[in-house]
């Protein structure tokens, strides 16, 4: 059991691939392995957006911990584009939240209100307002919040800026490897088994999204996590409808640089089922066609499907698995996982230096919910 390597992140996606490029900053030397290719499960499928306040119902500790996320994008983008050159796409103009009933619009005031409060930009725009701002768009509405620090990236940018970052600072990527065990001395980790033969490190990380539970029984721990099936479709337009991402009860549009617009997403616990449905696009697209009518007269370029990791409280886990030490795990997040990218590979870096991070995370603890 030779390694260069001190720390295997188990999962070659969005959150894993951030992970090693923190800890590869901080000196750690990572090895990702995936079982598939990079990015090939829910990030190939997610829409990319930051949306540290347009969803959330109240200031609690996912809220915090998303509005930190999402601030560090900017200087990430920066860092990430002076190392490897490449543009993860971050899109600045914000989200319009549309409210489509009376209820609604109390509801969305509700939360400009709390959200002003908590020093975050929200600003309420009337119909007539609305329209001013980002034209005649849209369907029946009773106003709108604007929401104009969340934002969106490109996700195979980002991780291909990620990836390439990460392995000029000493990481390596490995494809198509499995993790079929851990190996311990006592209760401390000692390194992994592979179909390829094993190999030694001092700190194994579960990051594989919707299967990260499945690992977890190879370490004797059955970690609450299961896959929340999230259906997309990927329209064409050969000029951008609006520069906005608009959102309205779990339907966003996001105009892409490439010249798509994703319309996302189903929510469905269906096991590890990730069969496109027509139910499912037919949902999405008369959604999207009745919110902002111009989307219907456009092109379907795909079919997206990935499965998210849920957990049954909606907050991700983080830290060290019981009862194994360097054994670790970063899942869970949801539709949240590009959001909360940058700190999760921040927490986890801080994990493996013994840094005391200065975050709570009692709230994402991995005993909560065991």
């Amino acid at each position: 059991m030779k390694s260069t390597h001190d720390v295997c992140i188990v999962g070659g996606g969005v959150i894993g691939c951030a992970i090693a490029f923190f800890a590869a900053r901080k000196g750690f030397r990572p090895l990702v392995i995936e079982r598939n290719e990079l990015g090939s499960q829910s990030t190939q499928a997610g829409a990319g957006m930051l949306g540290a306040q347009v969803e959330m119902e109240k200031p609690d500790a996912l809220y915090r911990l998303g509005i930190a996320s999402r601030d560090m994008y900017k200087d990430l983008q920066a860092e990430l584009k002076e190392i490897s050159g490449i543009d993860i796409e971050l899109q600045t103009a914000g989200i319009l939240r549309l409210a489509v009933s009376e209820d609604d619009r109390n509801q969305l005031l509700a939360r400009q209100k709390w959200q002003t409060e908590e020093g975050q930009r929200a600003i309420w725009l009337e119909d007539e307002e609305l329209r001013k701002e980002a034209g005649d768009l849209f369907g029946s509405t009773y106003g709108a919040l604007y929401l104009p620090d969340d934002h969106q990236v490109r996700n195979q940018a980002l991780l291909q800026a990620l990836v390439a970052s990460a392995t000029k600072l000493g990481a390596k990527f490995v494809q198509h490897t499995e993790m079929t065990g851990i190996i311990l001395q006592g209760d401390t980790v000692k390194g992994i088994t592979t179909p390829h033969g094993q190999i030694a490190v001092d700190a194994v990380i579960l990051a594989a999204g919707a299967w990260t539970g499945i690992l977890s029984r190879h370490c004797g721990v059955e970690l609450p996590v299961f896959p929340v099936k999230g259906q997309a479709i990927m329209a064409e337009s050969r000029s951008p409808v609006t520069p906005f991402t608009v959102f309205t009860h779990g339907t966003y549009m996001l105009p892409k640089l490439t010249g798509h617009i994703y319309i996302g997403a189903t929510m469905e616990r269906c096991g590890f089922d990730k069969t496109p449905s027509l139910e499912g696009a037919a949902r999405l697209l008369s959604r999207a066609a009745e919110i902002m009518p111009p989307l219907g007269k456009l092109g379907v370029h795909s079919h997206l499907v990935g499965l998210r990791p849920g957990s049954e409280d909606g907050y991700p886990f983080f830290g060290e698995l019981p009862g194994i030490k360097g054994l670790y795990t970063a899942t869970g997040h949801l539709r949240n996982g590009v959001l909360l990218a940058p700190i999760t590979g921040a927490i986890l870096a801080d994990l493996l230096s013994e840094k005391v991070s200065g975050i709570d995370l009692a709230p994402f603890s991995v005993n909560r919910l065991l």
